[in-house]
């Protein structure tokens, strides 16, 4: 647990502050302005109702304002985290996938609401979910989370994968190939794909993900373009899981809304991504976490180091032309793993800090977690912003995110969603105490 003031443990044991309707008057050090990518001092916000009152210089505190003394954080928006797999805990071996989609239903969901728990305690407001995550499972953690606000962040659900033949399994023996139909939506021809679309938008699906291509099978043009057009004529974004150019150029001319990874992306396809305003969520690690994730699947010494090198080069090299391109950048972690050392907030936050490596500066990556995902989630004007009406997710920071980046990333000491503090959290009748926190998809 993070260290934390007695004059927070009091605000926080606080029985008042656990109501809704508390009107909370806040001073910050440092607030970040995601949709003007800029950052500005000594600002003061008032919350009330679960809204976002008033933000900006010299407020005059209302009379009964309850006082947050926070000059020593930088506030920023909640965080978003657009690429999530929380029904998902997966080994870093071959069958990892298989094994992973064998652990019974109500397990899944049992630890899904613990990094549910783990992503807000790690300033990670919304999160969106796409897939691996058996028959809509999804949307029954959708719905816990929405009946108890307090236990996770605001969730948006794509129920199953639509995909080619095989799921994005490469080979499965028979007696492992029920998994497919159980995690995925097999696809096979135009009418076919048209059908799975109305099928998710029957369950009550946000956005429609689409797995482009895996090792070896592709969608055809024509099936991703019959997704996309029966998904916008019913209100349904589409995101297409695509690693590759090929893919990639074939889901972006189908008129796609985004591209999760995008590992190896031409200049072409970046530039036609920014002409039709098809959004990227590259979804990276540092090079603390990569040198975990290399060690999990046993590389060592000088082959783990050049494997981890190529790897950042790559992604750093990729994102840096899609953002010279005009490309909008969205954050997605797609952390997922079963990781000694590596907890699921803690990792999922990590893709933001592999942007900061890649040599673009904090004002633009911490808008990737904040307004640009807020703006792909179609709720830029109440959601990841700090302005008078918008939601009020909030997070602060100890110290200084502008200047010391990284140690300030890693060092949440407040989290609000709706006008409440979510985090830290005290102990049911406690004053002293509080409550311990709990690859490509």
């Amino acid at each position: 647990m993070r260290l934390l003031i007695p004059f927070l443990l009091l605000l926080v044991s606080s029985p008042v502050l656990a109501q809704p309707k508390t009107k909370l008057f806040i001073r910050v050090g440092k607030l970040y302005d995601a949709k003007n990518s800029s950052f500005l001092t000594n600002q003061q916000i008032i919350v009330a109702d679960g809204v976002i009152e008033a933000v900006g210089h010299n407020i005059v505190k209302p009379a009964n304002a309850t006082v947050l003394n926070l000059t020593t954080c930088t506030v920023t928006p909640g965080l978003i985290d657009m690429h999530t797999h929380l029904l998902l805990h997966q080994k870093q071996t071959k069958d990892g996938l298989e094994v992973a989609s064998k652990v019974p239903a109500s397990e899944r969901i049992k630890s899904g609401l613990v990094f549910a728990r783990q992503h807000i305690e790690a300033g990670i407001t919304t999160v969106r979910d796409l897939g691996n995550s058996g028959q809509y499972l999804d949307s029954q953690l959708q719905k816990t989370l929405a009946e108890s606000k307090e236990i996770g962040p605001t969730m948006y659900v794509s129920g199953p994968i639509i995909s080619p033949p095989g799921g994005q399994f490469s080979k499965l023996f028979p007696a492992d190939s029920f998994v497919i139909n159980q995690e995925y939506r097999v696809v096979s021809g135009v009418e076919d794909a048209r059908a799975a679309v109305l099928e998710h938008k029957k369950r009550g699906v946000n956005v429609i993900k689409v797995c482009m291509n895996t090792e070896n099978r592709v969608l055809a043009p024509e099936e991703i373009a019959a997704i996309v057009q029966t998904a916008h004529k019913n209100g349904l974004s589409v995101t297409a899981h695509a690693t590759y150019d090929d893919s990639a150029k074939d889901a972006v001319l189908a008129g796609v809304d985004g591209i999760e990874h995008g590992y190896i992306l031409s200049d072409s396809t970046l530039a036609l991504m920014a002409q039709r305003g098809t959004y990227l969520v590259p979804t990276d690690v540092s090079r603390e976490k990569g040198e975990l994730l290399v060690a999990g699947i046993g590389m060592v010494g000088k082959e783990a180091e050049d494997y981890l090198k190529s790897a950042l080069d790559g992604f750093h090299d990729r994102l840096r032309r899609a953002v010279n391109k005009g490309v909008m950048i969205v954050s997605g972690s797609d952390f997922y793993n079963d990781v000694k050392g590596i907890e699921r907030g803690e990792g999922a936050v990590d893709v933001i800090q592999s942007y900061y490596e890649a040599g673009l500066p904090a004002k633009d990556v911490l808008r990737y977690a904040t307004y640009n995902a807020a703006k792909a989630l179609g709720l830029s004007e109440r959601l990841g912003v700090i302005s008078k009406g918008a939601k009020a997710d909030l997070v602060f920071f100890n110290g200084d995110l502008e200047n010391d980046f990284a140690q300030s990333l890693a060092n949440v000491k407040m989290v609000l969603k709706e006008g409440r503090i979510i985090y830290p959290k005290a102990k049911p009748q406690s004053k002293t105490k509080l409550k311990n926190p709990q690859g490509s998809k």
